[in-house]
């Protein structure tokens, strides 16, 4: 049993940026109406039995209450981009694909509540699309972090051989080497390497500060100076799980396409012509029968 969950703006900055301008009728610029359902057609073809794109919220959330400068130098969206966002909402949501934001939480806590709702059922394999190193904290036997665009599927072993610790410490990774596009403050002066080497020993923040007295030279006072903006940094990449969710069924997700709708808006109404011989190859895909081994 697959379950698929998609980051909603993680998917259409990569059609943004990897797809070419294209333009309808109209002159309205389309890539990224085009470049996103050319992704996620493509791994639709992995005949999944259930998926979900998740959006953060459209408000301010959660994070935004306790430190209002949160992501606040994130650069402008261009006009192009901009535009092209309510179109490919509304085409999802035409097609009937399962599609879920809550006021106040970001995509991130989406899908780690649905991670953590789900993981245990039986012979379920959950992929994650998403580059984000703190979804990583997710990772498990049967839990993996996809970038189709990169063709990597990040599991726990490959995770280890990359950060040298457990997927479960990289939020307090994170909150010493800092994410620069989140706004937020880090351990200034701690690198990459110095931090995988102290988590690697320490494992989380706690015990490091607890065996402060251990650590020397300029590290050990780097990290005294940094210790308020390393627990606060930790607290905002903090996962939260949603506590709706847990209400919500499995079966909500199950994804069931209809290829003539697609073919009337995604090819008559935008003009996406090559997408005619794409959904005929998807469909035969995805309603073929599974073939079992002779052996």
């Amino acid at each position: 049993m697959k379950f698929l969950v998609i980051d909603w703006s993680w998917f259409l900055y990569r059609a943004y940026y990897a797809f070419p301008p294209l333009t309808d009728k109209d002159g309205h610029n389309t890539n990224v109406v085009y470049g996103f359902f050319r992704m996620l057609f493509k791994i639709f073809q992995e005949k999944p039995d259930y998926l979900v794109i998740t959006r953060d919220a459209p408000v301010k959330t959660i994070r935004h209450e306790t430190f209002p400068e949160y992501k606040a130098n994130r650069k402008k969206m261009d006009d192009d981009f901009k535009h092209q966002i309510p179109v490919t909402k509304q085409i999802v949501e035409e097609l009937g694909i399962p599609f879920m934001t809550v006021d106040g939480y970001e995509a991130d806590d989406i899908i780690a509540s649905l991670v953590r709702k789900y993981k245990d059922e039986n012979d379920i394999i959950i992929d994650i699309y998403s580059s984000d190193k703190d979804l990583k904290q997710l990772l498990e036997r049967n839990v993996f972090e996809v970038d189709p665009i990169k063709g990597t599927r990040t599991d726990t072993k490959l995770f280890m051989q990359e950060f040298l610790f457990e997927p479960q410490y990289i939020l307090d990774y994170l909150a010493l080497i800092g994410d620069s596009s989140d706004n937020v403050k880090w351990v200034t002066g701690i690198g990459p390497k110095q931090a995988s080497e102290l988590i690697k020993k320490y494992q989380h923040l706690d015990a490091i500060y607890e065996h402060i007295d251990e650590i020397t030279g300029s590290v050990k006072q780097k990290l005294i100076d940094g210790k308020d903006d390393a627990y606060r940094s930790k607290d905002l990449i903090q996962l939260h799980t949603i506590p709706g969710i847990q209400d919500v069924k499995l079966d909500q997700f199950h994804l069931n396409l209809d290829f003539n709708q697609i073919k009337k808006i995604l090819v008559e109404r935008y003009g996406f012509h090559s997408f005619e011989k794409f959904v005929d190859e998807l469909k035969k895909k995805m309603t073929e029968p599974v073939q079992n081994s002779l052996f």
